[in-house]
């Protein structure tokens, strides 16, 4: 069991490291070597990476307080979901209700593995290579689609 310090210290540098590693990755392939995150150019919506003492998870996420605005672009993405499936070739889990807490929810569509710790570093080489591959694919969709989720009327 590691302190809270111990904890914040060890997040930190696993982040830390993927964010090299990868943009090294990204920039020898030709892409920009930041990913996207919060910088979709829509307030709403972002990319995300989520890694903890159980879980590894990459994820489209919306995340407003206006009920309406998150149903929009909710169903944006449901209109596209043939699509998604078709150019993301791993299956994609969508929840127009996550729980983040007891009183905050987001909707998402994600793809995790279990069994993972970002507090066992032999875990880090797996969590980098899910991360990598999957936020790829979910970045290419997204940029591929973002005019359409960003302007089109539902």
């Amino acid at each position: 069991m590691y302190s809270i310090e111990e904890a914040k210290l060890i997040r930190k540098e696993y982040w830390d490291k993927f964010k090299s590693w990868s943009g090294r990755k990204r920039t020898r392939e030709g892409k920009k070597g930041e990913w996207l995150m919060n910088d979709t150019g829509i307030k709403q919506m972002k990319l995300k990476f989520h890694f903890d003492e159980t879980i590894a998870l990459v994820a489209i996420e919306i995340d407003t307080r206006n009920p309406e605005k998150r149903i929009e672009l909710w169903n944006k993405l449901e209109s596209l979901k043939n699509k998604i499936e078709e150019e993301i070739p791993f299956p994609l889990v969508w929840e127009i209700d996550y729980p983040l807490s007891e009183t905050k929810s987001v909707s998402r569509i994600y793809t995790q593995i279990n069994g993972i710790s970002i507090y066992k570093k032999e875990c880090w080489g797996k969590a980098n290579n899910f991360f990598y591959k999957k936020m790829n694919f979910m970045e290419d969709f997204f940029l591929k689609y973002k005019d359409y989720i960003k302007y089109s009327k539902t």
